[in-house]
């Protein structure tokens, strides 16, 4: 099998795992937020964010650097299953100990102190998961991966309307997070151990010292990233209280189902420019620059459609106009959705080709000056100003990868020409918006794809290489 056909595999493996999770995840959690009102949902996903961060604990950026090095030589699989989940279960010791002193300290309620507690043994156990899905990625097995994917969202879509039916309080729907995670986590052990790889036990105090090294800087990004995307929930419930988070919740639901599309990508290259890097750095360049063009030609109607179309979409899924004012938030997170499709491809460059120390530092920067916008302006301007935070935190982040990379790749005519000849096909696809805004939403949406690709292929945004590279997925 070619890389070009192997890398459309894998991708629809993922894509269609992600699509399906997408619809039951929408579903759900619409669902979900409808039954327990504004200020319950709020302190769910309060909790949620919070152990997402202090969660982060738990893996030191271990399955990250698991992926990369196992890609490039999977003879190492079994030593490196063994020493990191031995690591993990002190690392999980301490997470729960973190998380006891943290929820205690910032004052929260009986109840969300319960909740905080259910949902980080759910993150417990994803953590452990994220080990084994590490090896499916390293080994290119995404079909493994996606049917995970699909079961987590089949099982929390049952435990929420079994959750509902039966009039069950807060604590039961989280109890429901950690059911499903712990199944999923048995499911990736069992198909890993049986289709894939064997543990090995032996502890190399001298092999775990070198792969923690290597691994902090991957470990630090994510917990920068996260931190400007998610310590926007816990600063709101503080500063503005939970029924501000559950308003916010409700247009980041659909930013964080909009990231499955650059995740299914970039989790299928990953190891695709791992590999590359110490094999062929021309196949690199070529596969990063056509990465960043796809993600970039998909991102920019996504941005524009929603801006114009955010109250439709609220109100569509939520069914509740406590939910509306929702919709300005939605309008200014839609675009820190499209910076991440864009950032998605560099930050995969940095962390493939053994520069994650850099990627380190841009991260950190564009953390603290989430944490600075946010304390000015959550208080003037509330969920709002935690959404012009996060656009503003990602494009700094942005800005410093594209800036590094384009010292070492001449990136000025890809940024250029696919940005402008994006914006123009977009803006053709926006004013039939606007003019036909009051017809069906799910109609509307198809006609408007269809005009932003067709204007896109006249003004030649896809180059003849590209034409050919789909050509050889369809084997034509």
């Amino acid at each position: 099998m070619t890389t070009v056909k192997k890398i459309a595999r894998n991708n629809l493996f993922l894509f269609s795992g992600q699509v399906i999770s997408l619809a039951l995840g929408l579903f759900y959690f619409a669902y979900m937020a409808g039954y327990l009102g504004a200020k319950n949902f709020g302190i769910l996903n309060t909790a949620i964010s919070l152990t997402l961060i202090i969660g982060l604990l738990g893996d030191l950026g271990l399955s990250s650097l698991m992926t990369r090095e196992v890609s490039r030589n999977q003879s190492l699989a079994p030593k490196y299953l063994g020493n990191i989940l031995l690591v993990k279960v002190l690392l999980a010791v301490v997470t729960f100990a973190v998380v006891v002193v943290v929820a205690n300290t910032l004052g929260y309620s009986e109840q969300s102190i319960k909740v905080i507690y259910i949902i980080m043994l759910s993150t417990i156990a994803t953590n452990f998961t994220q080990v084994f899905t590490s090896i499916f990625q390293a080994f290119e097995r995404f079909e493994f991966q996606s049917f995970g994917v699909i079961l987590n969202s089949i099982l929390m879509t049952v435990g929420i309307i079994f959750s509902v039916y039966q009039k069950l309080d807060l604590i039961y729907f989280a109890l429901v997070y950690f059911i499903v995670n712990s199944i999923i986590l048995l499911y990736s052990f069992f198909i890993c151990l049986r289709k894939l790889t064997f543990l090995d036990f032996n502890i190399d105090w001298a092999f775990l010292k070198q792969i923690i090294s290597e691994s902090l800087p991957f470990w630090l990004n994510s917990v920068f990233v996260l931190i400007y995307f998610k310590i926007d929930m816990v600063m709101l419930s503080i500063i503005n209280g939970d029924i501000a988070v559950g308003l916010y919740s409700a247009p980041y639901r659909l930013i964080d189902a909009l990231s499955f599309i650059p995740v299914v990508l970039m989790s299928t290259m990953y190891p695709v420019f791992s590999k590359f890097y110490v094999s062929s750095k021309e196949s690199l360049e070529f596969a990063f620059k056509k990465s960043f063009k796809f993600l970039t030609i998909i991102a920019i109607p996504i941005g524009i459609g929603t801006t114009i179309l955010a109250e439709r979409i609220i109100l569509l899924i939520y069914r509740d106009v406590q939910y509306s004012p929702s919709a300005v938030a939605l309008q200014i997170l839609i675009w820190a959705s499209v910076l991440s499709f864009i950032n998605y491809a560099p930050s995969t460059y940095f962390s493939s080709t053994n520069r994650q120390r850099a990627l380190m530092i841009f991260t950190f920067i564009g953390a603290v000056l989430n944490i600075c916008l946010n304390f000015i302006l959550i208080p003037r301007f509330s969920y709002n100003g935690a959404a012009i935070a996060t656009v503003c935190s990602e494009l700094a982040v942005g800005i410093l990868m594209i800036s590094n990379i384009h010292e070492v790749q001449n990136l000025s005519a890809l940024l250029t020409g696919v940005i402008l000849k994006s914006l123009v096909a977009g803006a053709f696809m926006g004013l039939f918006l606007l003019i036909f805004h009051n017809f069906t939403l799910i109609l509307l949406i198809l006609f408007a794809a269809i005009i932003y690709f067709v204007v896109l292929y006249i003004v030649n945004g896809f180059e003849k290489e590209e034409i050919n590279l789909f050509n050889q997925v369809f084997g034509r």
